[in-house]
């Protein structure tokens, strides 16, 4: 992807249906300014939590079942984080029930929130 050309430098420009983290740190790189995906929700429904460590995919293992007490990603300040824990969220998607998804789209929401707010920190500090 080469920069935006053509583009007047005052007008945003908005990528849509891309919002995996690799993809926006090279858009943002690129000049894109917003972005617009279904990308964290559909995950999140799916069992995949975003964490600064990386993925949590709660239905792969068993482990997450005793994991009391430690939340889906200890920096999030998201309600989900503030209040449940990794054990309860593995209860909820493997007992189907539709409160996991919301749970987990508010956090991955939240992530996603996070992600941009430090890519707009990293313009404004000159690191991209």
């Amino acid at each position: 992807m080469g920069h935006c050309q053509g583009h007047r430098k005052n007008k945003p420009r908005h990528l849509l249906g891309i919002a995996d983290e690799a993809s926006i740190h090279g858009a943002v790189k690129h000049g894109i300014d917003t972005f617009d995906s279904c990308y964290p929700t559909k995950i999140a429904r799916h069992g995949t939590l975003l964490t600064r460590q990386g993925r949590v995919n709660i239905k792969s293992g068993v482990k997450y079942s005793k994991a009391y007490g430690i939340p889906i990603d200890e920096e999030c300040a998201c309600s989900t984080c503030q209040h449940y824990d990794r054990a309860y969220l593995w209860h909820l998607f493997r007992a189907r029930e539709p409160l996991f998804m919301q749970l987990a789209t508010v956090h991955n929401i939240q992530y996603m929130n996070d992600l941009m707010a430090r890519q707009r920190q990293d313009i404004l500090d000159g690191k991209i």
